[in-house]
């Protein structure tokens, strides 16, 4: 039983401090990301639709903290010759932030580093696609406007639909941390981990 508290011990001390590094304002970190984010995002989502075109651009940091926006996005709906942008993305919060959370659960696993580094890049991998999945909500909700772009037209219950899926995945704190809970326990977690931690401390309560 010891054994156990002591590993889950360490591996909330190690997620702490992990966490703590990820969240320090390195120099070059934050505009590294973000033009990475700003490049990703132009890649998967440059063409939206048949007449929709989307570019993530760079912008001065408004704001400060959660509310530091870094990513102007510019919207088209050439059909109809709209123009507008989505006024400021925090691609901190919305893919930084996430991904540090996932990564320090995964490096502060007790399993061995090989596992662990491969976990990383999957992890890492997973993250941004939920990133990207939340993008592509936002995308998607605000090109079936029907006041402003209509590039889509969906029902009500569609729409509300839409606003529900987006009000979950992008609009809650709570999803931020649950999406690396479950990315860490696909990607860095087996089922012989937690056997061998359970069934050590059986064992010494047996031969006790």
């Amino acid at each position: 039983m010891r054994r156990a508290s002591l590993v889950v011990t360490l591996f909330f001390g190690k997620l702490i401090l992990l966490y703590a590094l990820f969240l320090i304002p390195w120099p070059g970190v934050r505009d590294a990301y973000a033009a990475g984010f700003r490049a990703g995002g132009n890649f998967l989502f440059r063409t939206f639709g048949d007449s929709g075109r989307v570019y993530f651009e760079p912008m001065a940091i408004a704001g400060k903290g959660f509310d530091a926006y870094d990513t102007n996005v510019v919207i088209q709906n050439l059909g109809k010759g709209i123009r507008g942008a989505i006024p400021g993305i925090n691609s901190r919060l919305m893919g930084y932030l996430p991904t540090a959370f996932a990564a320090s659960l995964i490096l502060a696993t007790p399993i061995p580093w090989r596992r662990r580094w491969i976990a990383l890049c999957l992890g890492a991998a997973l993250m941004s696609g939920f990133a990207a999945f939340e993008l592509w909500l936002r995308l998607l909700e605000t090109f079936s406007n029907p006041a402003e772009f209509s590039l889509y037209e969906w029902p009500a219950w569609g729409r509300t639909l839409l606003a529900a899926a987006l009000a979950i995945v992008g609009k809650s704190p709570v999803t931020a941390y649950i999406a690396p809970v479950f990315v860490w326990i696909v990607v860095a977690l087996r089922r012989d981990d937690i056997r061998r931690v359970l069934g050590e401390t059986s064992d010494r309560a047996a031969r006790a």
